[in-house]
């Protein structure tokens, strides 16, 4: 399916979270600045469009009338307002705590709800220790406005010293649409963290809640009584005696400032590097290799038996700025030797020489001339896809916008190369033998698991404006194509993992995918009937998150991520899968964030 006039939609949803704080929440939308921001939309909406030389991307037809991205803009300036000036009174209120403070916020009339029952997780796991009490499917009752206060204020109780409150609207609409001086609602998250009285260690709670209040304005705001109804939904909070992780780069000799760093530099880079693990010289310590664009290069970090790395990047051969295409990296036992060598999806390869030092064999390879175009960003992975012993290469390669923004798969020119390995540190390229392309789908990584538990290994390869699949391996003779749940798509993804979460034998999928609160609150504030249905439900998809596909054996993969809430990290990257408490259970690490201004504020 086809539809070039919501690319005015998925525009927006792009620019919704990088533009819109420059309407800046410090005065209320007037008409200049709704006529401003509807102009920047129309202009953005061309701009991106994949259909430029038709006429379809200059017809008006094709886009939102202008009172509707007006509209859209003077909702999401009001989310601003609500945010820097309504609930930063509400989060000092809470912080103090001043309960004076919080009822002044209450308008007369106040109405406060919380579940009637609420499904309720504890969990104690050594020194970590978690509780979350679900109510958001169940019937709402009401509280006193003074008890209600108290609820609220509980919520201050276990931290020591005043804690940070943080706020996030991921809904927002007045009552009548279009009248932006009827009464407001909005369904936001508080996330409140600090350190806990009981032994100082680090603690955060999050509140799932919809508020009822006036029109959101800076003036409103600063008065008392504009909140006119709050719900509790949902509470998590999760403690520990000591921190989970803990910075520790100098203790163990890594000096962060040879990293390029958005923050520091005026040039922006959305993957400057990478970073490799490996025990490349067999002494029972984990090595690192390091991947810089600007600024030292590559970098050989060498484990230490006590703890920490040395740089061993000169003495094992490596010193030497490594070009655009050098930034990924795999380490991978090419010849059979025992000693796992490097290859560059740039195309070059170094042998390790029995872990002291590294042999560059590119001339004497032929994957440069296989694998290697210029100028597009790839991935290398490494898998033995036919078991014949010799470990093959896949490259997998990014770019190329879809020609529409609806379609499963984009149009990119490149596609994924599968090298099997024919030994002397040469290639034979058998990527449409095999048929293991990826078509054109735009992927930043690719995952191969055995998802069938057939004992070959399988490869999802996601897709950065579409949907994924998943390449079944029959036995080391071809590979077919399957999509693992057809209600969901991988639109915005950027990385994926997998992994038995569930320890029941077989191997699941996480994607990381874009999550946009911007994009949420747009979607929910399109006129009714502005598209078709099935149109409406693909444009929900493009902005909705990561996704966990749980594998229930015989290729029948679910769709979790909604109702584990594990949906909602944000502009996610590469996640990992790792048991970090040691319990016999695989947890994730799901990394978000893009080009945020500065420390003070991530994007994730």
């Amino acid at each position: 399916m086809r539809c070039t006039r919501a690319v005015a939609v998925t525009a927006w949803i792009a620019l919704a979270g990088l533009v819109c704080t420059a309407c800046g929440a410090d005065n209320d939308a007037g008409p200049d600045a709704s006529a401003v921001a509807a102009s920047k939309l129309a202009r953005s909406s061309h701009s991106l469009s994949p259909d430029t030389s038709s006429d379809a991307a200059a017809d008006p037809a094709w886009s939102l009338e202008a009172r509707d991205t007006t509209y859209l803009w003077d909702l999401e300036h009001h989310s601003n307002v609500l945010v820097k000036f309504g609930f930063a009174a509400l989060g000092d209120a809470l912080s103090k705590p001043d309960r004076d403070a919080l009822m002044r916020l209450l308008a007369a009339g106040f109405e406060g709800r919380v579940p009637e029952q609420t499904i309720d997780v504890v969990l104690n796991e050594g020194t970590l220790d978690a509780q979350r009490h679900d109510g958001a499917a169940a019937p709402l009752r009401a509280m006193d406005t003074p008890a209600f206060a108290e609820r609220l204020l509980e919520l201050r109780q276990p931290f020591a010293a005043p804690p940070t409150f943080r706020f996030a609207v991921k809904r927002i609409t007045p009552s009548e649409r279009g009248d932006l001086d009827a009464p407001w609602s909005a369904l936001c998250v508080m996330q409140i963290g600090g350190t806990r009285k009981s032994d100082g260690g680090p603690i955060e709670t999050a509140l799932l809640f919809e508020i009822e209040f006036e029109r959101p304005t800076k003036e409103r705001m600063a008065a008392p009584a504009w909140v006119r109804a709050f719900s509790i939904l949902r509470t998590a909070t999760v403690g520990s005696e000591t921190p989970l992780f803990r910075k520790a780069l100098t203790d163990y000799g890594i000096d962060g400032r040879r990293f390029h760093d958005n923050w520091r530099t005026k040039r922006k880079m959305q993957v400057p590097g990478g970073i490799y693990a490996c025990d490349y010289n067999r002494d029972g310590c984990v090595d690192l290799l390091t991947t810089d664009a600007f600024r030292q290069g590559n970098a050989l970090l060498r484990g230490k038996p006590g703890g920490g790395f040395d740089d061993v990047t000169t003495e094992a051969g490596l010193l030497r700025i490594q070009s655009d295409g050098d930034l990924d990296a795999a380490f991978v036992d090419l010849d059979g030797d025992g000693w796992e060598d490097l290859v560059f999806a740039g195309g070059t390869i170094w042998r390790n020489v029995e872990g002291e030092r590294f042999e560059e064999l590119t001339d004497r390879s032929n994957l440069r001339s296989l694998a290697y175009i210029e100028g597009q960003r790839s991935t290398v992975t490494v898998v033995d896809f036919d078991r014949d012993g010799r470990m093959d290469l896949y490259v997998v390669r990014g770019g190329g916008f879809p020609t529409s923004w609806l379609e499963d798969a984009g149009e990119s020119p490149h596609r994924n190369a599968l090298l099997r390995n024919v030994g002397d540190w040469r290639f034979e390229d058998v990527t449409e033998k095999f048929g293991a392309d990826g078509g054109p789908r735009s992927s930043f990584t690719a995952v191969w698991f055995d998802a069938n538990a057939d004992l070959w290994p399988d490869v999802y390869v996601m897709n950065e404006f579409g949907d994924g699949a998943l390449y079944v391996n029959e036995e080391g003779a071809r590979f077919f194509e399957m999509d693992v749940d057809p209600t969901t798509d991988d639109f915005g993804s950027m990385g994926a993992a997998s992994g038995d979460l569930d320890n029941d034998g077989n191997i699941d999928l996480y994607v990381a995918a874009m999550y946009s609160k911007a994009g949420s609150r747009v979607i929910g504030n399109l006129p009714e009937g502005v598209y078709p249905d099935a149109i409406m439900a693909r444009l929900s998809r493009l902005i909705s998150g990561s996704e966990l596909y749980q594998n229930a054996g015989d290729l029948r993969f679910s769709a979790r991520a909604v109702e584990y809430q594990i949906q909602d990290v944000g502009w996610a990257w590469g996640p990992a899968l790792a048991d970090f408490d040691n319990d016999g259970l695989l947890d994730i690490y799901a990394t978000a964030g893009y080009m945020s201004r500065d420390r003070r504020e991530p994007d994730g």
